[in-house]
């Protein structure tokens, strides 16, 4: 029991040690400046049903 604790220890902080660096070596946790700008956020679809446009009539005159 002693060798299960320890070893779940050591791998525990084994995990901790690598934190959240990226296979090719680059942190990836942290927002990087050079990597993209955060933009704000934006609503992906409206909130309220957009009403049915309405055909605008013709301009009486002339022939009616």
């Amino acid at each position: 029991m002693r060798r299960y604790i320890a070893l779940t220890s050591v791998l525990a902080a084994l995990v901790a040690a690598i934190g959240c660096n990226h296979v090719g070596g680059k942190c990836d946790c942290g927002y990087n400046p050079s990597d993209y700008q955060i933009s704000g956020p934006t609503n992906p679809y409206p909130s309220a049903p957009v009403p049915a446009a309405k055909p605008t009539p013709p301009k009486g005159g002339g022939n009616e």
